[in-house]
């Protein structure tokens, strides 16, 4: 219990974080290594995203802007998924305090300040644009990428708000008063944050091959 959340704490200690490092280069534990993107998407993104600018003209197809625009959407969604991934650890953090107090009292401001960070998972969705809010947010919409003729890619979305559908985290309704829940709110930190994960390598896939795609052109 707590694995992902305690190792995720480990890594951030030993160095500064890149606004992607959350996810970049990190098993996702519920994935085998094929699995897990190998690409440096930060870096890929921005160069992807500005390569247009440098173009020639008669270089320039029709059929990058969707490519390009669906990039954008990635990068704001990798980016919200970021900050939900330092919310989570916070969270996890307060939760993880609150077991060490006996006091109820005691527990029970630290359960609103544990709602109050959940709450802010919300937040942080609600701030990026629209094209990245469907990928995260409670949008059923897929991205659909027009490639030319008939051929399209199919982006689709992960709700990573705190609802049921979502990450499924729950306000603490009994204030932190047994250490039971204090337990399972952690477990289902846990949870979320593996979600958070997956969610993030599948965007990183999506990014790996639209990049080919445009190079390709």
């Amino acid at each position: 219990m707590g694995y992902a959340l305690t190792q995720a704490a480990s890594e951030k200690k030993k160095q500064k974080r890149s606004p992607l490092a959350g996810w970049l280069g990190r098993k996702n534990v519920d994935t085998d290594d094929e699995d897990t993107p190998a690409i440096n998407a930060e870096a890929g993104l921005n160069r992807i995203l500005n390569a247009k600018r440098s173009l020639p003209p008669k270089q320039k197809s029709a059929n990058d802007q969707p490519v390009h625009d669906a990039l954008a959407a990635i990068e704001a969604a990798l980016y919200s998924i970021d900050q939900i991934r330092d919310i989570i650890e916070q969270a996890y953090d307060v939760a993880h305090s609150a077991r060490e107090v006996e006091d109820a009292g005691g527990r029970a401001l630290l359960a609103e300040s544990y709602d109050e960070l959940r709450l802010s998972i919300n937040s942080a969705i609600e701030a990026i644009d629209d094209q990245g809010k469907i990928l995260v947010g409670n949008s059923r919409q897929h991205i659909d990428v027009p490639l030319g003729g008939k051929a399209q890619y199919s982006i689709s979305p992960t709700r990573l708000d705190v609802s049921a559908k979502g990450l499924n985290l729950d306000p603490p309704r009994d204030a932190f008063a047994t250490f039971e829940e204090i337990t399972q709110i952690m477990e289902e930190l846990d949870k979320a944050i593996q979600r958070a994960d997956r969610a993030a390598a599948g965007y990183c896939r999506d990014a790996q091959y639209l990049i080919a795609r445009l190079k390709s052109q």
